[in-house]
């Protein structure tokens, strides 16, 4: 009988794997030993016939990775890279799972079909620890097989799987290692290099040259540099290196290495119950608690608590200072500038406006840098670890924290793109859903405003996290009630990424906390002074005589409501009314869904037209403060419309982009964000009312 093709599988492992005792009995007696070409690293191939298939077992040499370092390590790669096997089964010594695993996060940036043989297993029980071989090959998305080489255990499964896998019964999972956001931006421009190469590499995975340029590998380099247009595609790499040793004062290949290993550490603590005998290095005492089950999510709070204290106790003195200066600035304004229209644009409009986000600088920078911190020391990783087990409770996929801390981090954008991690479309489309709801940088202002304004200094840090709490419970109920309406499904499972604690860096913290003000800043700079004009030009036009007899005060007031703005404001009034706001407020959250921090920019345009003397003009919170038509609640109800309403235009384009495209998505994410903010601005409106807390 004629088989019915020829397979060719390589067998691959850390040395002492058991790796050899495998292949061994596979094989047995019809193997063949010779060298590699050009090396003197031993080659040994075996042929079987199993189910029809001619299969050719090949015994690639023991090794801990796949970088450049060694003949035994080239040879191993080389292989796969160009002989191409159809399968490749790792050999895992199950008791040194972490150590071995480490070969596996380099195989699958090959982009070969894994199998991975968890073999030694019997040891594993008599040490008295377990392993869920379920759990990990749903982690991995890969088939995990436990063998016994020395006793010939699993060996048909083995080959089962193999022919399985092979005729499509089994499907493989694309599950890899998360090295995070500044490192996959280096990734992708060097990646995005690449592909724009004349002379495109032929065969070779390009995200594996991409890791592998980062990490400065020394044949990968030596590859390049052979072809047309690689030298300049060295050098986008050097440039790439370069920023990542400033941001982590490391090398690059050592932080690379780290997140690989965190991979693994995620993997092992889902999957793996050790024995209390078993050692544990700092990194797990330390888990020992911040994980635990019952303290782990009380520390997550206490983390964030603190990061609000920190971020409102150190800012605001330097926001007063902004403040007075952009004050000051107003004052100098309207004495150099004759009084008209163009006094009115740049004191009202560009200082007025702009002045009002950029006064928050400050406190967004110091946000930042305390985000930064955690997020360096490796302690995010685990806060994703303690939120995924109640994610999972509201049907939400345990990566869907991270594109939600993206977001809380800086900007709903980057969080909805975020999504992409996720495979499956209906977990990736709830991400989408409740990730705007987070506070992002562009909220900050509003809520810094708000909070400033009407709840004394030492509740800010409180009603800054009351505000966070609240936004994580909206997005976790929302899921829920998507979930089980909209999108219904099972929830898939994830690898919790937990890189080893690092002491951060202040040079680190500081770029981290640049690169994501400066994105603020450079917003600030053009759309937020954009659509700042376009609010100053529709309160200013059209121009109205100011009649005989009538004050400065009264006519400046007229000529905001009869202004093309007003006239909006006053036909949304009806529409919020009933949350505690006038027509004011409703121009405001209009113009806010161009960008989240113009709604700030809107209120100090408003409230600078309202004055009749520019050089008496006072900073926005005062001038809050002061208007008898705003209160302690409304404000509350005002902040919580801003916190669930639809994200700004730029979100709901990515948004729309990221879904499908859908027209229909992007439809309801409007609908469903616009009724769920009125709903509960009405909830905390009427009902304060009721309970007595003033209108």
């Amino acid at each position: 009988m004629a088989a019915k093709g020829k397979l060719t599988v390589g067998l691959a492992g850390n040395p002492n794997s058991g790796k050899s005792t495998i292949f061994n009995n596979l094989t047995g007696a019809h193997q063949h030993v010779g060298n590699y070409p050009g090396v003197t690293v031993e080659k040994k191939e075996g042929k079987i016939v199993y189910k029809d298939y001619e299969i050719t077992f090949v015994d690639l040499p023991g090794t801990y990775s796949l970088s450049a370092h060694s003949e035994d390590e080239i040879v191993a790669r080389d292989f796969i890279i160009k002989e191409k096997p159809d399968i490749v089964v790792h050999i895992v010594d199950a008791s040194n799972l972490e150590r071995n695993l480490y070969l596996y996060t380099q195989l699958q940036e090959l982009e070969v079909p894994v199998i991975l043989a968890m073999n030694m297993s019997d040891v594993v029980e008599k040490r008295g620890s377990k392993i869920n071989y379920a759990g990990i090959s749903r982690l991995l998305g890969k088939l995990v097989i436990p063998t016994v080489g020395n006793k010939n255990k699993g060996m048909d499964e083995l080959l089962n799987a193999v022919i399985d896998l092979h005729e499509g019964k089994i499907r493989i999972e694309k599950i890899g290692v998360d090295y995070g956001e500044e490192v996959k931006s280096e990734f992708d421009k060097v990646t995005a290099g690449i592909k724009k190469m004349p002379d495109v590499p032929k065969g070779y995975p390009l995200g594996w040259l991409g890791i592998k340029l980062l990490e400065n590998d020394s044949w990968v380099t030596g590859f390049i540099a052979q072809l047309h247009g690689g030298p300049a595609i060295l050098l986008e790499a050097e440039k790439s290196r370069t920023h990542l040793k400033k941001h982590f004062s490391d090398d690059p290949e050592v932080i690379i290495a780290d997140r690989r290993y965190g991979f693994i550490s995620g993997v092992c603590t889902e999957a793996q119950t050790r024995s209390p005998e078993e050692r544990h290095d700092l990194s797990d005492k330390i888990d020992k608690v911040v994980l635990n089950r019952f303290l782990g999510l009380p520390i997550f709070a206490l983390v964030m608590y603190a990061i609000f204290k920190f971020t409102f106790t150190f800012s605001e003195p330097v926001v007063g200072w902004f403040e007075t200066f952009f004050e000051k600035a107003g004052e100098l304004a309207a004495k150099v500038i004759p009084e008209g229209l163009t006094q009115s644009f740049v004191v009202d409009g560009l200082i007025g406006g702009v002045g009002g986000v950029l006064g928050f600088f400050p406190l967004v920078l110091f946000m930042f840098f305390a985000i930064a911190f955690f997020e360096d020391s490796g302690y995010m990783a685990r806060a994703a670890f303690v939120m995924d087990r109640i994610m999972h409770k509201f049907g939400l996929h345990g990566k869907s924290f991270l594109p939600m801390m993206i977001s809380t981090n800086g900007c709903a954008v980057p969080g909805i793109m975020a999504s992409r991690t996720l495979d499956n479309k209906k977990d990736r489309l709830i991400t989408m859903m409740v990730t705007p709801f987070m506070i992002c940088g562009a909220k900050l202002p509003i809520f810094a405003l708000f909070i400033g304004a009407f709840f004394a200094q030492e509740q800010g840090a409180n009603m800054m996290f009351l505000m966070y709490a609240l936004s994580v419970a909206i997005a976790f109920g929302s899921a829920w009630i998507l979930k089980k309406s909209v999108f219904k499904g099972e929830t898939s499972h994830f690898v919790m990424e937990l890189p080893p604690y690092r002491i951060p860096t202040i040079q680190g913290l500081l770029l981290k906390m640049w690169e994501r003000g400066w994105l603020y800043l450079k917003k600030a700079g053009t759309i937020i002074l954009l659509i700042s004009i376009i609010i100053w030009a529709g309160f200013t036009f059209p121009q109205r005589e100011t009649k005989e007899g009538e004050g400065k005060e009264v006519a400046a007031a007229v000529q905001m409501e009869q202004s093309f703005a007003g006239r909006i404001g006053k036909f949304v009034e009806p529409a919020v009314r009933p949350l505690g706001m006038d027509w004011r407020g409703g121009v405001a959250l209009m113009a806010g869904v161009t960008a989240k921090e113009v709604v700030v920019s809107t209120m100090g345009t408003i409230y600078s037209l309202g004055e009749v003397d520019p050089e008496e003009a006072e900073p926005l919170k005062e001038a809050l403060q002061k208007d008898p038509s705003w209160s302690p609640l409304k404000a509350f109800a005002f902040l919580m419309f801003c916190l669930i309403y639809l994200p700004c235009f730029v979100a709901m384009a990515v948004f729309y982009r990221e879904s499908g495209p859908s027209l229909e998505w992007t439809l309801f994410l409007i609908f469903w964000t616009t009724v769920m903010a009125w709903v509960a601005s009405f909830i905390v409106y009427q009902g304060g009312r009721l309970l007595g807390f003033g209108g």
